[in-house]
């Protein structure tokens, strides 16, 4: 058995020599067999061992009769021994988290481990997954319906910090290892109840597929869980390198980003959810758990036949579409990305302000200054597309005028366009999603609406030959 954990050793790169490791001990035979075993390895590693033990406190005698029995065993190796005590029962009893006991023990071994790792500073934490563990992991995860993530299994390396030295060897080997070594371990009475789902994989399902369907069952499903991490490593590399060439990462430093959805939707379906998870991920900083329900929302979102809507996530995130882009957003739930601001910030009420030339006034709404003056001639800068300043006909003009949001029935004549159409129709048209309407400075007259800041002038306005007023508007 020393010889096949080797082998797993350098296989999966789980030592590198020199290493101060933490040895997780529960006093069961797993455990047990992966302190004795790196104890037998360490002078040839150079290693240097702790122990970490934790006493949930739900067996009481046998609980404490498990922590002896590990202290004295690391006593007899020279090993150092921490030791933690904690009632997973009064922890869940004040709320701490609506989780099971077997997932709040869980989370507080390996809070644990962690913790201890940093004070002694280990670079490894070495755990007692086997074989028969892995299978048992794989079947449980495939009837829970997961996806390669799941079917990967326990990985024998995690987070290059935890490692499982004995993944390839079996609970037989195991039991035959400690029996000829004279160790003695400990029975966790709960692993004989079938309360838990993975106790009756354990004692029912496993027998039952061994007996009737595939007597090498566990080695076939060690197997698959082989299989699927490579597969599943290429898919996280290709949809790692589709977010580097689309410099999400380094987009996403700040609150959020964008992105065409054609981009997303033009790549194949598995590697959709790839990328989708990751801008998640990169959007959550890795403080709030990706599901595959979050990940089905946004592609749904992008694929539907509406062009607008949102998703919200945890921590305040919220992925909207609005029409052909998909923006990504954390904080506060009206507040776009930078790259989307425009013209205006949040959502604000209704304004309205009167324009007086030359001079200037504030849009408090909108942390914004109208400025006005008259020039001598139209400013190049002053026109097109995406501007803040235009210069008009002043003597087109039908005052007063006013800077302010949009109001029902607004209507509008586009440049080089006859007859006006709705503000609301040409919103619609020009794909301007409908949360940024409102913040939309328009400069408007008596008779219609005049300019649409930083999209369009009135043709009714617009400065041509005969021209012999220039007024300039600019929004700083």
């Amino acid at each position: 058995m020393l010889n096949k954990i080797r082998h797993s050793v350098q296989k999966f790169g789980m030592l590198q020599g020199g290493e101060h490791v933490v040895v997780a001990v529960s006093g069961g035979p797993d455990s047990v067999s992966l302190l004795q075993v790196l104890a037998l390895l360490a002078p040839e590693y150079g290693l240097t061992l702790t122990a970490a033990h934790l006493n949930h406190g739900l067996r009481g005698a046998e609980s404490d009769a498990e922590e002896r029995l590990v202290c004295r065993l690391c006593g007899e190796r020279g090993i150092s021994c921490a030791v933690k005590r904690v009632n997973l029962t009064e922890l869940r009893q004040r709320g701490r988290r609506r989780r099971s006991l077997e997932d709040l023990g869980r989370e507080e071994r390996y809070s644990f481990f962690s913790a201890l790792g940093e004070r002694v500073g280990a670079s490894r934490i070495a755990l007692g997954h086997h074989r028969e563990d892995q299978a048992e992991t794989v079947l449980m995860n495939l009837i829970r319906g997961s996806g390669l993530e799941g079917l990967k299994g326990i990985l024998p390396v995690r987070d290059g910090i935890f490692i499982r030295p004995l993944i390839e060897v079996s609970r037989e080997e195991i039991l035959t290892f400690l029996l000829t070594q004279g160790i003695p371990f400990s029975e966790d009475s709960s692993n004989t109840r079938d309360v838990f789902l993975r106790n009756r994989i354990r004692h029912q399902l496993i027998p039952l597929l061994q007996a009737h369907y595939n007597p090498r069952i566990v080695d076939a499903l060690n197997r698959t869980a082989s299989i699927v991490r490579r597969e599943d490593d290429c898919l996280e590399t290709t949809a790692r390198r589709i977010l580097d060439a689309w410099q999400i990462p380094d987009s996403m430093a700040g609150e959020g980003a964008a992105l065409d959805i054609s981009r997303l939707t033009g790549i194949p379906e598995a590697l959709q959810h790839r990328v989708v998870k990751g801008l998640l991920e990169h959007l959550l900083s890795g403080s709030f758990r990706i599901t595959s329900r979050h990940i089905g929302a946004v592609i749904d979102l992008c694929r539907g036949e509406k062009p607008a809507g949102d998703v919200h996530l945890p921590g305040q995130a919220v992925v909207r579409r609005e029409y052909g882009r998909l923006i990504l957003s954390r904080g506060r739930e009206d507040t776009p990305p930078a790259e989307t601001a425009g013209t205006g910030g949040g959502i604000p009420g209704q304004f309205c302000y009167p324009i007086e030339f030359p001079g200037c006034v504030e849009i408090k709404e909108l942390g914004r200054i109208v400025r006005t003056a008259f020039v001598e001639k139209a400013h190049r800068e002053a026109a097109g597309e995406g501007s803040l300043a235009v210069c008009l006909d002043f003597d087109r003009v039908q005052m007063p005028l006013t800077i302010r949001n949009r109001r029902e029935g607004d209507r509008f004549q586009p440049s080089g366009m006859k007859g006006t159409k709705k503000l609301k129709n040409y919103f619609i048209d020009e794909k301007i999603p409908r949360r940024r309407r409102d913040s939309i400075p328009l400069l408007a007259d008596r008779q219609s609406v005049v300019w649409i800041a930083g999209h369009r002038l009135s043709e009714r306005v617009s400065v041509n030959k005969n021209t012999k007023h220039i007024a300039k508007i600019e929004i700083i």
